[in-house]
């Protein structure tokens, strides 16, 4: 706290002493209200002014805290301490445009405060200026050696920029300074589980939960990797925190149901397990978009443009460089899987989901610059060449991000969407079609919440059930209108019960030579960025198959849309 001014004798100063001993013993209630009567008295007393914006700031008070802090600023121009505290009451407001003219006022006032400089650094994150920030956050570390909190969130600068090696040693040197740092805990397993160091991550999480047994973000990350028995003194720790989800943002609450899910399913308790992932899907369904609609009409408007008249014939492949692998299906069928097995071969890389075919595709349209395109009509109709040079610039893509690959997979699942212009752009592509059987597809899909907001029909059982109908009709009319063989259709089921003879089908339809060491995939330490990655980090297991036979009897309005597919 600001020391008072030496004339004690008046009241102002003196309720200014009480508030200073007030806020010493833990009283930060009274310790306010001493202030702000001070402040009451005579608004000009800088050090009740100062004092009382400090003091809400750190009780999180930030609305509260500006207008003192403005205050102080004015009458103490020369403390460096009061722009800098001004600025973080700012951004907690979300005012990052504010704070960042706030810390730089506190380093024109002291150019060597290190938390000034953090908190710029932080702040032009937020604002998206990494290099900017990453100067600040640097400087910090160079005046404040050991600064840990500083070395935190240069680690989530370098994590969202996608430089996880960086950002794990970021996250281990604050740990060396702060060994309870639970945030740099939780990120540094975030972190290795990307990296797909997955024993480092799930301890990372369970040193999390040793120091804050009710962390529930910590639970829901350990969640992905433990297997929990009935009686896991765990389940009831995350259960035991259901008063605090209306303090939690949407997201949060959203994934708290869905790792509750999880939890009870691993203890059998397949019931209350459902009764979870429903509440989960529900307030997940409620804001994610999702037009069936629009979905269905699109699909139809596919299957016209490409009869088998279009498609039947074969073209020759007429572009240099990496050959393009779609695995396409459903999410959740054993996609990962399958471009985990691809990637342990020599000279093969697993891109993972990447947008770029529906980019390409976008540009196309965008570049056509008539009133009149339609997709993908209008694209059907090119001639040959052309459709050859759009799918040369996709090539090109690939080939700068894997140089010296012969192969690069691309699992985005509903590319199925666009077998047809594939089979056009793209002649000598590999189309790897990912199948499992509808009722533990539709209902691994509903017990999985995925990143980001595009798969909105996976959160209600009659969308999912009806989304799997419709690509199952699209899938069949690609079979009967490609020319023979230019699918090869793999069967979850029959990979996990016979693997190493699915794998070598795998690698053959690729024609590469076999290795041995697909048959350790699960030990290759690519970057896995899916819903997936902890699946592929264990050997083939068969838990997974007829799963939803556990909760068959919530699953009836699934079971009456592909009951007639299976």
């Amino acid at each position: 706290m600001t020391s008072p001014s030496s004339d004690t004798a008046d009241e102002p100063a003196r309720l200014l002493q009480q508030g200073i001993a007030a806020a010493g013993r833990g009283a930060g209630d009274e310790a306010v209200a001493r202030f702000r009567d001070a402040v009451a008295l005579r608004p000009g007393f800088a050090a009740a002014q100062a004092n009382l914006g400090l003091l809400l700031v750190a009780m999180h008070r930030h609305a509260e805290a500006e207008g003192p802090l403005r205050a102080a600023v004015a009458l103490m121009p020369g403390d460096a301490t009061l722009p800098n505290a001004l600025g973080v009451a700012q951004e907690a407001l979300q005012r990052h445009a504010d704070a960042e003219k706030a810390y730089r006022a506190a380093l024109a006032a002291d150019p060597g405060l290190a938390d000034a400089h953090a908190n710029l650094g932080n702040c032009l994150r937020r604002l998206g200026r990494l290099l900017e920030a990453e100067a600040h956050l640097a400087r910090a570390i160079e005046l404040r050696p050991g600064f840990a909190v500083a070395h935190f969130n240069l680690g989530v600068l370098l994590q969202e920029r996608g430089e996880a090696e960086r950002a794990i040693a970021e996250y281990r040197r604050a740990l060396t300074h702060r060994p309870d740092y639970v945030e740099a805990l939780n990120n540094l397993g975030s972190s290795l589980r990307t990296q797909g160091f997955v024993d480092e991550a799930r301890a990372a999480f369970e040193r999390v939960l040793e120091l804050r047994p009710t962390q529930i973000e910590a639970h829901c990350n350990l969640a992905q990797f433990k297997t929990y028995r009935p009686g896991d003194p765990q389940i009831e720790q995350l259960l035991s925190q259901q008063h605090r989800l209306p303090a939690l943002p949407e997201d949060g609450r959203v994934r708290y149901w869905f790792t509750v899910g999880k939890m009870l399913e691993d203890a059998g308790r397949h019931d209350e397990s459902f009764a979870a992932y429903a509440e989960g899907n529900r307030a997940k369904h409620a804001v994610t978009a999702w037009d069936e609609a629009a979905h269905l009409a699109l699909q139809r408007r596919i299957v016209g443009t490409f009869p088998r008249e279009r498609l039947a014939r074969s073209v020759a492949p007429s572009a240099d460089g990496p050959t393009p692998v779609f695995i396409v299906g459903m999410p959740r069928s054993g996609t990962s899987l399958l471009e985990q097995v691809l990637a342990t071969l020599p000279h093969v890389h697993g891109a993972g989901e990447i947008t770029w075919l529906g980019e390409t595709l976008q540009s196309a349209c965008d570049e056509a610059a008539d009133p009149g395109f339609r997709f993908p009509e209008s694209l059907a109709a090119w001639p040959d060449e052309k459709l050859a040079a759009l799918g040369r610039r996709y090539i090109e893509r690939l080939r700068a991000l894997a140089p010296d690959a012969t192969h690069v997979v691309d699992k985005l699942p509903d590319n199925f969407m666009h077998l047809g212009l594939i089979h056009l752009m793209l002649p000598g592509a590999r189309i790897v079609h990912s199948m499992r059987d509808p009722m533990d597809s539709c209902f691994s899909c509903f017990s999985r919440l995925f990143a980001g907001d595009n798969l909105g029909y996976t959160y209600d059982l009659g969308a999912v059930a009806r989304y799997w109908v419709s690509y199952h009709q699209i899938m069949r009319h690609w079979h009967a209108a490609l020319p023979s063989g230019r699918i090869l259709d793999v069967s979850y089921e029959t990979m996990v019960s016979d693997f190493e003879n699915q794998a070598r089908r795998l690698v053959e339809y690729l024609g590469v030579p076999w290795d041995d060491r697909c048959l350790g995939f699960h030990d290759n330490r690519r970057v896995v960025r899916t819903a997936s990655v902890a699946q592929v980090r264990r050997p083939i297991y068969r838990t997974s198959v007829a799963r939803w036979r556990h909760y068959e009897r919530h699953l009836g309005p699934l079971f009456e849309v592909v009951k007639d597919y299976r």
